[in-house]
C-alpha cells in the first residue's frame, strides 16, 4: 500500500512540474508577444537618423563652398582626411562614418584642386588595457606623431574631421592642419538642425510631368491587284509621368507612366492606336553639369496596341527646355508584333508594327 501510494505521488508532483514548465513557457510566449505587438511605429517627433541627418548637412549647397575652399594657402596640393573624433564614444554607427567620409572626399576631390589620398593609417583605432582600463587612442599622438605620419603618406596637409549628433542637431568639425609645422591653415564647423517629421517630408521629392512624344515606329502594308506598298512612319504619344528622388542620391531618378499613342497619317491604310505603361531610370551625366544639365535615361515598357503587345524600350538623353519644360532625343524599340488592319481590298490585312526609331520628346513638369 505504501509502495502504491508513493508512486502514485511521484506521478502526481511530476505531472504538476510539467504542468509548471508549460505555463510559465506559454506566459513567457505570450508576455514576449504582447510587448513586440505594443512596439509602434516611430514617433515624427522623435530624433531623426543618423544617417539621414547627416546626408541632409552635407548636401547642402552653402556646405564647403568651392570658393572658399580656393582661397586655402596654394602650396597645399596633396592631403589625407583623418579622422579625430572617436566614432565609438559618439555612437555614430559605421555606415554612418563611412557615408560622412565619403562626401566630404567628394567634394574636395570634386575641386580639382586638392589631390586627396586615402590614408589607412589615419584610420587605425588602437586600443590598450592599462591598469584594468581601456585606453583608445589613434597613429598620431602628438604633432611630432602626425608630423612623422606626413613623411610616411607623403602630405602637405591633413584635413582633421569629426562628427557628432546631439539630440536633433548634426554637428561636423573640420580642420586643415600643415603636415610641416602643424599649423591650423582652415578651420570650420557645419551645423544643421533637423526633426523626423522634416525628414520624411523632404526625404523625396515627387513631380508631375505631362509629354508628347514621337515615335519612329513604323509598319509595312503590302498592296494586291497592282496598288504600291503602303508605309507608316511614325506615331504620336501622349503621356503623363510621376517622377521622383530620394534626398540619399539626387543624381538619380525614377519615373513611372503611362502613354497613349496613335498615327495621324493622311491616308486610310494604317489606324493603329494604344497605350504603354514604363518605368525609367535618369541619371545626372557630372561632365556636363558646367554646359547643360542632360540627364542620360533608360526606359522599359510594356505596349498594348490593336489587340497584340510587345514589349518597348526607349534610351536617349535629356535637356531642360523654358521654366519647368524639357525635352529628349533618343531611340525607341518596339518588338514588331502582327496586327491585323482596317478590311481593304486593295491591301493585305496583316502586317508587323513596332522597330525602331528616333524618339524626339517635349515635357512640362507641374
Amino acid at each position: 500500500m505504501n509502495k502504491d501510494y508513493g508512486l502514485g505521488s511521484l506521478k502526481k508532483v511530476f505531472f504538476l512540474t510539467v504542468l509548471a514548465y508549460f505555463s510559465v513557457s506559454f506566459s513567457a510566449l505570450i508576455n514576449a508577444e504582447t510587448r513586440v505587438v505594443n512596439s509602434g511605429l516611430p514617433d515624427l517627433d522623435a530624433a531623426p537618423s543618423q544617417y539621414a541627418g547627416f546626408s541632409r548637412l552635407l548636401d547642402d549647397e552653402s556646405i564647403l563652398v568651392p570658393e572658399e575652399l580656393l582661397d586655402i594657402n596654394k602650396d597645399i596640393k596633396r592631403i589625407a582626411f583623418y579622422h579625430n573624433g572617436d566614432r565609438l564614444h559618439r555612437k555614430i554607427p559605421k555606415q554612418v562614418h563611412l557615408m560622412v567620409e565619403n562626401k566630404l572626399f567628394g567634394k574636395f576631390m570634386g575641386l580639382g584642386r586638392f589631390e586627396v589620398i586615402d590614408c589607412i593609417e589615419c584610420r587605425t583605432t588602437r586600443v590598450n588595457f592599462e591598469d584594468s582600463r581601456m585606453h583608445i587612442s589613434q597613429s598620431a599622438q602628438s604633432n611630432q606623431d602626425l608630423r612623422e605620419l606626413s613623411k610616411k603618406v607623403r602630405v602637405d596637409a591633413f584635413l582633421l574631421w569629426s562628427a557628432s549628433m546631439h539630440e536633433n542637431k548634426f554637428t561636423v568639425n573640420l580642420r586643415m592642419v600643415s603636415s610641416r609645422s602643424n599649423e591650423i591653415l582652415w578651420l570650420k564647423e557645419y551645423v544643421k538642425k533637423t526633426t523626423r517629421q522634416q525628414e520624411e517630408l523632404e526625404f523625396e521629392s515627387i513631380e508631375m510631368e505631362f509629354v508628347v512624344s514621337a515615335w519612329g515606329l513604323g509598319a509595312d502594308r503590302g498592296g494586291l491587284n497592282g496598288t504600291a506598298d503602303a508605309e507608316l512612319s511614325g506615331v504620336t504619344g501622349f503621356g503623363l509621368r510621376r517622377r521622383e528622388y530620394t534626398s540619399l542620391n539626387k543624381d538619380i531618378e525614377y519615373s513611372l507612366g503611362v502613354e497613349y499613342f496613335k498615327n495621324f497619317s493622311s491616308t486610310d491604310e494604317f489606324s493603329v492606336s494604344g497605350i504603354n505603361l514604363e518605368g525609367r531610370v535618369f541619371v545626372n551625366i557630372e561632365a556636363m553639369k558646367d554646359w547643360v544639365k542632360t540627364k542620360a535615361y533608360l526606359g522599359v515598357g510594356q505596349a498594348f496596341f490593336s489587340g497584340s503587345h510587345g514589349l518597348m524600350l526607349k534610351f536617349g538623353l535629356e535637356f531642360p527646355f523654358v521654366t519647368n519644360g524639357f525635352m529628349a532625343l533618343g531611340a525607341v524599340y518596339l518588338v514588331p508584333e502582327e496586327v491585323e488592319w482596317d478590311s481593304d481590298a486593295n491591301y493585305e490585312e496583316n502586317s508587323e508594327f513596332g522597330g525602331s526609331g528616333l524618339d524626339l520628346t517635349l515635357g512640362y513638369r507641374f
